[in-house]
């Protein structure tokens, strides 16, 4: 199994954060400086944060559509699970400079964990904190601040990831280009144009007909490749970018 961790925002000053994103995790960020803040019975401070916070939920509502709850992004979580078909194993390990020149890529399945910040939810707490500092009620103010915090909403969803599996069938089919076996990288050229006919399924409109054109163009030259393999590695980088901008879009 390879687990990967995607941190959209870490703990950034608020300042460095930028786009909706970038403003939701800064709402968090505002919250615990804020929380801080009130710990050490620090008005002005906490007063400042909770304001930085309601400036970056006020934005955030500016700039979303009208339907409502107003969720962003604040962190994703990939675990993914890729099998190889037919591998050589050596001391239970796959290793790549010795897979079978027919092998490729056959299936990766993964359980994507992504947490959502609830912006109007954390706002109505930024509020109750900003009411309570200026009554002097500390312990309402730490309380409200808290709950901003559990304003996060975590959904999981599980699934074939046919991106994942096109893109790393390019790269074992690169390696082999690399390696000057060019007829072997035939194999998972069309495995990753099957893994792109997956994904197009879930596609429409200009990027439905941008994946249907990679992948013709993926399984016409994997049957060219061994005797046509001028620019191969740049074909593949070219089709390489194409598939993480996609993934990228899926990530907004």
């Amino acid at each position: 199994m390879h687990r990967s961790l995607f941190l959209l925002f870490a703990a950034l000053t608020a300042s460095a954060q930028t786009g909706l994103p970038g403003m939701a995790a800064g709402i968090l960020d505002q919250a615990k400086l804020a929380q801080q803040a009130v710990a050490s019975r620090d008005k002005d401070s906490a007063m400042d944060h909770v304001k930085q916070g309601l400036s970056f939920a006020h934005e955030i509502e500016r700039n979303s559509p009208e339907a409502r709850p107003i969720l962003i992004a604040v962190y994703r979580q990939v675990d993914t699970t890729t099998t190889y078909t037919p591998v050589k194993l050596k001391d239970g390990e796959t290793i790549a400079d010795r897979l079978k020149k027919d092998t490729s890529i056959r299936g990766v399945e993964g359980e994507v964990t992504t947490a959502k910040l609830d912006v109007l939810a954390a706002a109505d707490h930024l509020h109750g904190a900003e009411a309570s500092l200026e009554s002097g009620d500390w312990n309402g103010a730490g309380a409200a601040l808290a709950a901003v915090q559990l304003s996060v909403v975590v959904a999981q969803a599980e699934g074939n990831m046919p991106l994942k599996m096109a893109r790393q069938n390019l790269e074992l089919a690169r390696m082999r280009v690399l390696d000057g076996k060019y007829k072997d990288a035939a194999v998972p050229l069309r495995s990753a144009a099957q893994a792109l006919g997956e994904f197009e399924k879930r596609c429409s409109g200009q990027q439905a007909s941008d994946v249907d054109s990679a992948q013709r163009a993926m399984i016409g030259y994997s049957e060219s490749i061994s005797r046509n393999h001028d620019g191969a590695t740049g074909r593949i980088d070219a089709w390489l970018g194409s598939i993480g901008q996609w993934s990228a879009n899926l990530s907004h």
